[in-house]
């Protein structure tokens, strides 16, 4: 193994070289969204054109893909409109960039946004990745105090952990086990991995160890325990934290970009926090390796296609919202990743005194 020397290697402040850290839209942008919201207002199946921000977009999404992997945008009108409007602009934005995936099979209207707010959680996350190619979230509100994000370089990690500890690092290279909504309730799937030429990674912290709680699932090896102390260790020292203010659109790349963040404390009104997420596969994704592992994680493994998101190989496709039951199948394995999830939560939350899941 060595060392990789691309964009997406980067450290802390690093982030402030990139043409799309910090973008602010320019009036001729914003006045592009707005339209677009009253556009949206009369019919929602109109064509939508843009001229400025077609351009934005195009460079957003070669910097997510070939890039440093991460865009933070500033100035999305949030505060003149209705949640409603905000979030059916937001989604058409998404949408000129890649194809929406589903998140849930909950109510339709809400499988392809997730509302993080207090009612939610407002628990303390590691690093960690979500099961889409790029998590994209907007600032509506932020909290007075804590709600913090914190981003670091799967890849700089990477680079680290192989000058400090090599053993250690290639480890991670090899199948892991991890909890998972299919049968058996868990999966062997590797941490990091290369395929031609291009790092990806996924990793929802917490997984791995809830694993651990599945009947007939491998253990973990000491090796992988300690790569995964080591990931958090080092992307605490590597990456940036920062907090979203209302407007601020920050779009990651997951698989090069890892992102955190801390509690928040719930207030009402004005500092009622929220963020709204969307999961979208771009339209330049990378392929990923066409091995039953990555297929069975993410359903297709072609580039630029849908994929992730939640149940990649449901009969419905990912860019379509489930409105019929799950078949037997599925709803069973569903309930036991989440009977599996919750008590492994509990039991490894009583162990770390709650200091964060993933």
């Amino acid at each position: 193994m060595k060392a990789l020397n691309i964009p997406a290697a980067w450290k802390g402040d690093e982030l402030f070289n990139s043409p799309y850290w910090n973008y602010q839209f320019s009036g001729e942008e914003i006045a592009e969204i707005e339209s677009t919201i009253h556009t949206l207002k009369e019919s929602s199946n109109q064509s939508l054109e843009f001229n400025k921000l077609k351009k934005t977009f195009a460079g957003i999404s070669e910097e997510l893909e070939n890039g440093s992997g991460v865009v933070r945008l500033k100035g999305f009108p949030v505060k003149n409109y209705s949640e409603e409007e905000v979030i059916a602009v937001y989604m058409a934005l998404c949408g000129q960039m890649g194809t929406l995936v589903r998140q849930s099979n909950s109510d339709v209207s809400s499988q392809f946004i997730n509302y993080i707010k207090a009612e939610q959680s407002n628990d303390s996350y590691k690093l960690h990745t979500d099961r889409g190619d790029t998590i994209s979230l907007l600032c509506v509100r932020q909290a007075r105090e804590g709600g913090e994000n914190l981003l670091a370089s799967a890849v700089t990690i990477y680079n680290e952990m192989l000058q400090s500890d090599p053993e250690i690092a290639e480890e991670l290279f090899n199948d892991l086990p991890r909890i998972y909504e299919g049968e058996n309730g868990w999966i062997n799937y590797p941490l990091w991995h290369i395929h031609k030429g291009k790092f990806t990674t996924q990793h929802s912290g917490v997984y791995p160890l809830l694993s651990q709680f599945i009947s007939g699932c491998p253990k973990l090896t000491e090796k992988q325990k300690k790569g995964m102390d080591l990931l958090q260790e080092i992307g605490q020292k590597v990456g940036v934290t920062l907090t979203l203010d209302p407007g601020d659109w920050l779009i990651c790349n997951n698989h090069v970009v890892y992102h955190a963040r801390s509690s928040w404390k719930v207030e009402k009104g004005e500092y009622d926090r929220l963020l709204l997420g969307v999961w979208y596969s771009p339209f330049n994704s990378r392929e990923l390796p066409d091995i039953p592992a990555f297929r069975t994680i993410w359903g297709s493994v072609e580039a630029g296609k849908p994929r992730g998101g939640f149940l990649p190989n449901h009969t419905v496709p990912l860019d379509q919202a489930i409105t019929e039951p799950l078949s037997e199948k599925e709803a069973y394995w569903l309930a036991e990743f989440l009977k599996s999830r919750f008590k492994g939560v509990e039991s490894i939350t009583a162990l770390t005194s709650g200091r964060g899941l993933y």
